[in-house]
């Protein structure tokens, strides 16, 4: 489809076009500037990004560190085949333990006589169930007086104190177990019934008021290890601070035989530990390195070449690598004794044999020289984590950039209506010169035509 040009009627001009061209020509260099503008704003928004995410993976390294129990893990471990597993903490020290797993805790189980069918009715009356020092009571009447519905009625109770019922139908008959819901002997279950027909006592259970109608299937009773020879009895089946810092879950019983425990440094997950903070802060060092480069043959600079937060806090943060520990008792008080050295490029390198000779030799130490009140991890965790709270430097960059880009766009906006303005004007202009244009035309045709009409007016012409 063909485009419509506007054309001056009076003088044949394209005023539509003039006046678009010099608008275009009046927003031109304005609309350079802004969008040059925006464009170092925006770069130098997304460096501040790549610098706090840079931050931010360099912070989470450090926090493993400034923990004590966290970068001083400790391992266990249980021979082949032994009947428990173990974990341990930080505070767990290095040792070895022979541990005979002599009893497990259990839960009391208690079964009835025989009756024919879950149906079969067996009384009315109040069963009284204690499970350790906590009774409740089930009122058994004709609704719910068979064996099943004793069941229910235990299971559903709003207070029931620990125990659960169920039903075994064997070859025999069925059976009423009551099992209880915790280990230990504290847990104990006795059963006792009154009022009501007299035939709830099928399944009493006091053996020191001699009430024995249900048969101890299982008892109640305590776990017992030994360690070192020394006994140690728990009232559950996971065993804590028998040994310090040490967790023993116990799996079987296996009395008379010993499995020995050993407890040591894992010096692996505190190497694991120290490598990560100095590949993160030599990430950060490249970061720092291509937010503020300059290429002197090219003349292209870094988006925060020349940055004072950036350069604050590069120089803030090797400060602090380069500063003592006092807050340790040990014969080492920097990272360059322990192995860790600041190069020239500014990056840290690791010595790896030293490194491990300090582990072996002083780990609770090593973990200080980070931990401490002025350790490393602690000192330089602060320092980063105040460049990128809410209220710290970074977020206060981050917004005076991005009022600057808010400022670009009611720039742009005001330049969009200044220009519409400037067309209308011009637009008005053009139109009154091409109206007079045209008067002065139409008055030029009549006044050629008025000569040519006059007696003796003659037009010469050039005849070839």
């Amino acid at each position: 489809m063909a485009s419509i040009i506007s054309t001056g009627i009076g003088s044949g001009l394209d005023i539509s076009g003039i006046v678009q061209q010099l608008v275009a020509a009046e927003g031109q260099p304005v609309v350079a500037r802004l969008g040059q503008q925006e464009a170092r704003v925006q770069a130098k928004l997304s460096a501040f990004g790549v610098l706090k995410s840079s931050l931010s993976e360099f912070r989470e390294a450090l926090d493993s560190l400034r923990d004590i129990d966290s970068f001083l893990a400790r391992k266990a471990s249980s021979a082949e085949g032994a009947p428990y597993s173990v974990s341990a903490d930080g505070t767990a020290s290095p040792g070895k333990y022979s541990v005979e797993v002599v009893q497990l805790a259990e839960a009391q189980k208690l079964t009835s006589g025989v009756f024919a069918e879950s149906t079969t009715i067996v009384g009315t009356g109040t069963l009284q169930i204690t499970v350790g020092t906590e009774t409740f009571g089930i009122v058994v009447d004709s609704t719910n007086n068979t064996l099943a519905g004793i069941r229910d009625a235990i299971n559903a109770a709003a207070d029931n104190a620990g125990v659960s019922a169920s039903i075994v139908n064997a070859d025999s008959g069925s059976y009423l177990i009551l099992s209880g819901d915790n280990v230990g002997s504290a847990n104990s279950i006795t059963v006792t019934q009154s009022g009501g027909d007299g035939g709830l006592a099928a399944l009493e259970y006091d053996p020191p008021n001699l009430l024995t109608s249900l048969t101890e299937s299982t008892a109640a009773q305590d776990s017992l290890i030994r360690i070192d020879g020394f006994d140690v009895a728990g009232t559950s089946n996971t065993i804590t601070g028998a040994v310090q810092g040490v967790t023993i879950n116990l799996l079987t019983a296996d009395p008379g035989t010993t499995a020995e425990l050993t407890v040591a440094n894992d010096e692996v997950a505190a190497r694991k530990s120290v490598d990560e903070f100095v590949n993160s802060y030599n990430n950060l060092v490249d970061v720092f390195g291509e937010l503020a480069s300059y290429d002197s043959e090219t003349q292209v600079a870094g988006p925060l070449f020349g940055d004072t937060t950036l350069r604050a806090i590069q120089s803030q943060v090797r400060r602090e690598l380069s500063n003592v520990v006092s807050d340790i008792d040990a014969s080492f008080s920097t990272l360059s004794e322990v192995g860790i050295a600041l190069q020239l490029d500014g990056k840290l390198t690791v010595d790896g044999s030293k490194l491990t000779a300090i582990m072996t030799d002083d780990f609770g130490q090593l973990g200080q020289l980070f931990s401490a009140t002025d350790g490393y991890a602690v000192r330089i965790y602060d320092v980063v984590d105040s460049y990128l709270s809410s209220d710290g430097v970074l977020e206060a960059r981050e917004d005076g950039l991005n009022d600057q880009i808010e400022r670009i766009t009611d720039d742009r906006t005001s330049l969009g209506q200044r220009l519409t303005s400037l067309e209308s004007r011009l637009t008005r202009q053009f139109n009154a010169m091409d109206a007079l244009l045209g008067q002065l035309s139409s008055t030029s045709n009549f006044l050629s035509q008025q000569l040519a009409s006059l007696p003796g007016f003659t037009t010469n012409r050039n005849n070839n």
